[in-house]
C-alpha cells in the first residue's frame, strides 16, 4: 500500500463522508489541507508519485493480487480449454521476469485502469470471464499527472473508502494542478462524477461537477480539455433530475455563448449534442415551438444520423442507444433517439397543425413512419400493396410477443387478450403506437390520402386501437368534415 494511502486508512479507520473530513482536519496534514465546494482538498504532492516508484509499486501490487489468484478455482479456465497448470505457470513466468514490469505500467498508463479480467486477457491474448474470481484487490488506476502518476487501487476490504479517497484526490487534482499537465482530464471527471455518484445524491453529484467545472475556468486558459468539460457539465445537468434539468437551458445558453467562435468553437456533433439535450428540455416544459425548431434541425442534414456512432460512444448517457427499427411500427419509441425525435415531433407538428411540414417528413423520412407506408408513399403504384400493411403489424406484434414470426397467430391471440392491460408487459408500447398511428391518420385525412387511409385506419382498429385516441380522431375528422362543410 502507498505510504500516503496507508497513513490515511490509519487515521481516519476507513470512514468516508463527514468522518473523514472531521479526521483529517484534525489529525492529518491539517495546515496543507484546503477547503473546497466538497470539504477538504488533499495535497496533491503528497500522493503523485514518480514514475519509477510508480512501475515498481503497480508491478508488485498486481503480484502480490493478481499473480497469485488459484486459477484453477474458476471453472471459467477450464470453460476456455485451457490447462491449469500451464495457466498458473504462465502466470509466474510473467511476474518472475522484472522487465515485465515497463510491460505492464504501460498498459496501465494507455487504458489508465485495470481489472483483474483484462489483466488476464492482456496476459493469455483472449478474453476469459474471471470477473468472479475473488482477488482482493478490484481495480487500478494510473494517470499522468505533470511529470508524475496518480496511482490508486480500489481494495476489496474497504471498497468504499478507497472510492471515496480516489474522488477526493481527482477533486484536489483539478483544484491544484492545471489542466493542461492532467492526461485525459475528461475521462478524470468521469471517474469523479462516477465515484461521487457513490457516496452522495445525484443532486449533489451535479452541484460539485458544476462548481468545480467553474473554479476550473477561471482558474485556466481556453482549451478543448476545458471545453469538454463544460460538455460533460452540461450532460450532468440533463441527466440529474428535475432540478437541475430546469438549469439546464441556461448552462446550455452560456456555453454556446463562450465557445462560439474561434479555433475552440462546438463543432457540429456538439451543437447536436446540445441541440438534443435542448429538445428534450422543450419536450419537459412543452414548448411547442422550441420542440418543432430544434427537432427539424436535428433532422435536417441528417445530423443525429450522420453523427450517430459518435454520440452515442461518446454521450450514451444523454442518447438512447438502441438501434433503429424502420420496418417496424409496433414499438417502443422511447428506446431509439432518432425514432423518439420524429415520433414527438410528428405529434406536436400535428398539433400545431402544421400539416405541410408533417406529410414532408412522412415522405422523407423512413423512421418518421416505417418501411412499408414509406415505399407507399414514394411510389405511385405503392396502393396495389396495400396488404403490406396488416402483414407488417402483425409481424411487429408477433416479434413483440414471442420473438418469432413463426406462430403469428398465438402471438396476435396474446397481443389482443392482454396489450390494454393496464400493468400489463404491453401497455408501454401499445400506447405509443396507437398514438403515433393516429397522427399518421390524421396527417394523411389531410392530405386527402383517402386509400391509404382507409386501410391503416382498419388495421389500427383491428390491433392497436386504444379508445382514447380513437376518439380524438373521430373529433378531429368530425371537426375537419364541419368546416369543409
Amino acid at each position: 500500500m502507498l505510504s500516503f494511502d496507508e497513513q490515511l486508512l490509519q487515521v481516519t479507520n476507513g470512514q468516508t463522508g463527514e468522518g473523514l473530513e472531521r479526521i483529517c482536519l484534525e489529525k492529518f496534514l491539517a495546515d496543507q489541507i484546503h477547503q473546497g465546494s466538497w470539504g477538504i482538498t488533499l495535497p496533491s504532492a503528497q500522493f503523485l508519485i514518480d514514475q519509477d516508484q510508480a512501475e515498481q509499486f503497480c508491478f508488485q501490487l498486481i503480484k502480490n493480487y493478481w499473480g497469485k489468484a488459484k486459477l484453477f478455482l474458476d471453472d471459467t479456465f477450464q470453460e476456455a480449454h485451457f490447462n491449469i497448470e500451464v495457466a498458473n505457470e504462465r502466470v509466474q513466468q510473467f511476474f518472475d521476469n522484472p522487465k515485465n514490469s515497463q510491460q505492464l505500467f504501460n498498459f496501465l498508463h494507455i487504458h489508465g485502469e485495470m481489472r483483474f479480467e483484462q489483466f488476464i486477457e492482456q496476459l493469455f491474448s483472449k478474453p476469459i470471464g474471471v470477473s468472479k474470481l475473488k482477488s482482493g484487490l478490484d481495480i487500478i488506476y494510473v494517470y499522468k499527472v505533470k511529470e508524475q502518476f496518480l496511482v490508486q487501487p480500489i481494495y476489496s476490504q474497504h471498497t468504499s473508502f478507497w472510492g471515496h479517497v480516489l474522488a477526493k484526490k481527482l477533486y484536489s487534482l483539478f483544484l491544484q494542478v492545471p489542466l493542461l499537465e492532467i492526461e485525459h482530464p475528461l475521462e478524470l471527471m468521469g471517474i469523479l462524477k462516477q465515484q461521487l455518484q457513490h457516496h452522495v445524491t445525484v443532486n449533489r453529484t451535479a452541484s460539485i461537477i458544476h462548481k468545480l467545472v467553474q473554479q476550473i475556468d477561471d482558474e485556466n486558459p481556453r482549451s478543448i480539455e476545458l471545453k469538454q468539460l463544460h460538455l460533460l457539465n452540461a450532460r450532468t445537468h440533463f441527466t440529474s433530475g428535475r432540478r437541475h434539468f430546469l438549469r439546464l437551458r441556461k448552462c446550455i445558453d452560456a456555453l454556446q455563448a463562450n465557445w462560439s467562435s474561434g479555433s475552440l468553437a462546438l463543432n457540429e456533433k456538439e451543437k447536436t449534442l446540445l441541440s438534443y439535450m435542448l429538445f428534450q428540455e422543450a419536450i419537459f416544459k412543452k414548448e411547442h415551438e422550441a420542440i418543432i425548431a430544434y427537432g427539424l434541425y436535428l433532422i435536417e442534414g441528417e445530423r443525429l444520423n450522420n453523427h450517430a456512432i459518435e454520440l452515442v460512444v461518446e454521450y450514451q448517457d444523454v442518447l438512447n442507444s438502441m438501434n433503429p427499427q424502420p420496418h417496424a411500427i409496433v414499438k417502443n419509441y422511447k428506446e431509439n433517439y432518432l425514432e423518439h425525435v420524429f415520433f414527438v415531433l410528428i405529434d406536436t407538428l400535428v398539433k400545431e397543425n402544421q400539416f405541410d411540414i408533417a406529410i414532408a417528413l412522412l415522405r422523407n423520412h423512413e423512421l418518421a413512419t416505417c418501411t412499408v407506408l414509406f415505399e407507399m408513399l414514394q411510389s405511385p403504384n405503392g396502393m396495389q400493396e396495400l396488404h403490406k400493411i396488416e402483414a407488417n403489424v402483425q409481424q411487429d406484434i408477433a416479434m413483440l410477443v414471442d420473438g418469432s414470426t413463426q406462430l403469428i397467430r398465438e402471438s396476435l391471440k396474446t397481443w389482443q387478450e392482454h396489450y390494454l392491460e393496464r400493468h400489463g408487459p404491453y401497455i408501454q408500447i401499445a400506447e405509443m403506437t396507437s398514438m403515433h398511428v393516429c397522427n399518421i391518420l390524421k396527417i394523411l385525412f389531410h392530405e386527402e390520402q383517402d386509400i391509404l387511409l382507409e386501410k391503416l385506419l382498419s388495421v389500427y382498429k383491428k390491433y392497436l386501437v386504444i379508445p382514447k385516441h380513437l376518439n380524438k380522431l373521430r373529433l378531429f375528422i368530425e371537426q375537419r368534415m364541419t368546416v369543409k362543410m
